[in-house]
């Protein structure tokens, strides 16, 4: 491996939780703003406009949390006792490393040099991101809160101090968005697309809006009745009368942006139609008697509760997501200047604790203004530029077969073309000489070039079977509507396994070639979705070693059959081997350093959060084991402590595209060995998944993800994050005497030009 790094430092510390040196550690807090005298974080008030600067280094320390008291309209707190938190000097706690990933999100959205359609784009993946936060983990630390009040996680934090936390942070960021909004909508306003929102003042546009109304329900009931049944994720308005109150809700999400008019060419308007309600509600229902108005939208905890009875675990799913409707709700957002007592009965009435309620002076769910990104009549300068995904050139002249049969071909998505993945399952379709397929499904599109093959094949009668994965999160009635199509169109649907879900990307082939039967592969970090796979960057390997092909046809017959997983040599599995296998690899660096060589780990992942694999690498690093991780989002390890961590660095890169990919690579003493995998380090990917990490063994192939995908990373200066040993994330700079490096425009070049100044050229002969 060949990524520089400066010489380790060695501290052999027996116990490092005896040192007294190391600086707090403890939840980032970056975008925590001032306190009140009275103790809490104001609500209210989003930062100056302009973009919403970042604070200071200095400034997001963090600060002792303030106690806090019972819930009153105009100063939003937490109900309870201090929730001052323990800190850890080991971990980071999980689920607010999270809201710091959103935080850099934001951070691109706030970014002037960025496009501003991109801008928006990036406002709205804050809100989704948090959305789904919410309705998953904030749904389950308060269920543990409730249940096990003196339970602690493993950076040492109670669930109700965790819950506390993330209201502070949340509190924060959203504040900091509404500003971050404000100012690219102004951007947009500049360029000719026009956003309105403030009606109470401006009646010109009424009748243009009245015209224009979407379909919407009407509920009014006396104060003394109880609320409606309401949706999760839609938009409501609230409106109060004396001892009565309305709620009107809005059919469709996407229905509340209304288009009016162009004024002109280049041109556009359009008009937020909860907002428009909110000032015109008297008109809107005859009524002379509002207190008030306001925008709101609930979310519900989408936890599936179902028994792991594989007989009927799918009528269980579809029940399970049915149940959702009804779920407890975990958050409240209130789109008002201020909080009052109308959002006090709302969420009275709704049986809602002060935490879970939100107010802001911001557009509830971004997902819509979004939709203005693929608007033909925006002008293209408003975005990136479209990326153009190159098909490998072996693949232009010849077919996958005779490719794949020659030597192993890296994917690299979504520079290559995943076309290059559809044609693989195409071709097998038509070939008479293939006689099985196999393939596992997690989530898809919702026209499935993937699925349509798979048909396809089994009308032209091989033998074709599928895993599709039930129970994949906020897909699972897709996933059930695609398993009963597959078995209308004659594929087998391998049954559902009870808790574990199969979250492995796999393709096999079968083929009947001289010499006897062939087996062709297809291992993925990503799911095979056309969509995603221009939006996410993951590698897959298209490959006909007969070992892996060995070892999979093991694997297929595991998931039919599940029990005890077979011993694998070549792939490391989940929920068998894979724990034990990538702590032996880093305990094998640990020894190569004890015993005079170098060693080291480079590690590209999705999150990083199994305590023992954490603890695994503080020992490394004791050693003098260099240790580069690439960690997208969630990270509890804490680097560059001395004596601890000093010898791992953390980065984090968020970019156009969003880094999917899982890379593992261990120097072994000069063998590298490299691992590409669907699985984080997390303990759900361990233990509770069916997960594979597949080797790269092409020398090729290796050095290419070593010394160009993960050196390229390592040197991004655009847009990579460095993370310190006091949880704050910093924006890597251009050091002095450095060029800019901005990777994923590297990458996109590499892929444009076949990867011409590369040791991928002529890997395989035309």
């Amino acid at each position: 491996m060949t990524l520089e790094r400066p010489p380790p430092a060695v501290h052999p510390v027996t116990n490092p939780m005896d040192r007294t040196d190391l600086p707090p550690a403890g939840p980032d807090t970056s975008t925590r703003p001032k306190e009140t005298s009275e103790g809490a974080a104001p609500a209210g008030p989003a930062p100056a406009a302009g973009g919403g600067a970042r604070p200071s280094r200095k400034d997001r320390r963090a600060p002792p949390l303030p106690e806090f008291k019972p819930f009153n309209p105009d100063n939003v707190k937490l109900a309870g006792a201090s929730v001052q938190a323990p800190r850890t000097d080991r971990l980071f706690n999980r689920d607010l490393s999270w809201l710091q990933f959103n935080d850099r999100v934001l951070d691109e959205a706030a970014d002037k040099s960025v496009p501003a359609l991109e801008r928006l784009r990036y406002c709205a993946i804050v809100s989704s991101n948090l959305d789904e936060f919410f309705m998953i983990r904030v749904a389950e630390v308060a269920r543990t809160a409730r249940r096990m009040p003196g339970f602690r996680y493993p950076d040492g934090m109670t669930a109700g101090q965790v819950v506390a936390q993330i209201r502070e942070q949340v509190l924060a960021q959203k504040a900091r968005q509404a500003a971050v909004l404000q100012d690219t909508l102004e951007g947009l306003a500049k360029k000719g697309i026009k956003i309105y929102q403030d009606f109470e003042t401006d009646s010109s546009l009424d009748a243009e809006i009245r015209a224009r109304l979407p379909k919407m329900s009407l509920c009014l009931r006396k104060s003394s009745e109880p609320l409606p049944w309401l949706e999760s994720a839609r938009i409501h308005v609230f409106v109060r009368f004396p001892a009565q109150y309305a709620i009107l809700s809005i059919d469709e999400r996407e229905a509340r942006l209304v288009e009016l008019p162009s004024p002109g060419e280049g041109q556009s308007r359009y008009a937020l139609v909860e907002r428009w309600i909110r000032a015109r509600a008297a008109e809107l229902l005859g009524r002379t008697d509002v207190i008030e108005a306001f925008p709101f939208k609930i979310l519900r905890d989408a936890d599936l509760r179902y028994h792991p009875d594989e007989e009927t675990i799918e009528e269980q799913i579809v029940e399970a997501v049915l149940r959702r409707s009804k779920a407890r709700i975990v958050r409240l957002e209130v789109d008002a200047p201020a909080y009052s007592e109308s959002a006090l009965f709302l969420a009275t009435a709704l049986r809602m604790d002060s935490a879970g309620l939100y107010r802001f002076p911001l557009p509830l769910d971004l997902r819509t203004l979004a939709t203005l990104y693929n608007s033909p009549a925006a002008p293209a300068s408003l975005r990136y530029p479209p990326i153009k995904p190159e098909l490998p050139k072996p693949l232009r002249r010849r077919g996958v077969f005779e490719v794949t049969r020659k030597a192993d071909l890296l994917l690299h998505h979504p520079y290559d073309d995943f076309d290059a993945v559809v044609r693989f399952l195409q071709e097998a379709a038509k070939d008479p000489k293939v006689t099985r397929i196999y393939h596992t499904l997690y989530r898809t599109s919702r026209e499935s070039p993937i699925i349509a093959a798979l048909r396809d094949a089994a009308a032209a009668g091989k033998k074709v079977t599928a895993y599709v994965e039930i129970k994949a999160r906020f897909d699972e009635l897709n996933n059930v509507r695609w398993a009963r199509e597959l078995r209308k169109g004659g594929v087998q649907v391998v049954r559902p396994l009870g808790d574990f879900k199969v979250h492995s990307k796999v393709t096999q082939v079968v083929r009947e070639e001289e010499g006897g039967p062939r087996t062709y592969l297809h291992l993925g970090t990503g799911n095979y979705h056309p969509g995603t796979a221009k939006q996410y960057t993951d590698l897959g390997l298209l490959t006909s070693d007969v070992e892996l092909g060995r070892e999979i046809d093991l694997y297929i017959s595991a998931l039919s059959r599940p029990g005890r997983l077979p011993d694998f040599k070549q792939l490391l599995v989940a929920p068998g081997s894979l724990y034990e296998r990538i702590l032996g690899l880093i305990r094998s660096e640990i020894s190569v350093q004890r015993a005079g060589g170098q060693g080291r780990i480079i590690a590209k992942m999705n999150a990083l959060v199994d305590r023992r694999i954490i603890e695994a690498l503080y020992d490394a690093s004791r050693q003098g084991v260099q240790v580069d991780l690439l960690v997208r989002g969630m990270c509890c390890l804490r680097p560059g402590v001395p004596g601890l961590s000093e010898n791992i660095r953390v980065r984090s890169i968020v970019d156009r595209f969003l880094e999917h990919s899982r890379v593992f690579c261990f120097r072994a003493g000069g063998e590298d060995k490299v691992y590409l995998s669907s699985a984080d380090w997390m303990p759900r990917n361990f233990y509770t998944r069916y997960e594979v990490a597949f080797p790269i063994k092409d020398s090729r192939l290796k050095r290419y993800l070593i010394d160009v995908i993960l050196k390229t990373s390592f040197a991004d200066n655009q847009k990579a994050w460095a993370l310190g040993p006091d949880g704050v994330y910093d924006r890597v700079a251009v050091s002095e005497g450095s060029k800019p490096v901005r990777s994923q425009f590297l990458f996109e070049d590499l892929a444009k030009k076949q990867y011409e100044d590369t040791v991928l050229k002529g890997r395989i002969a035309d």
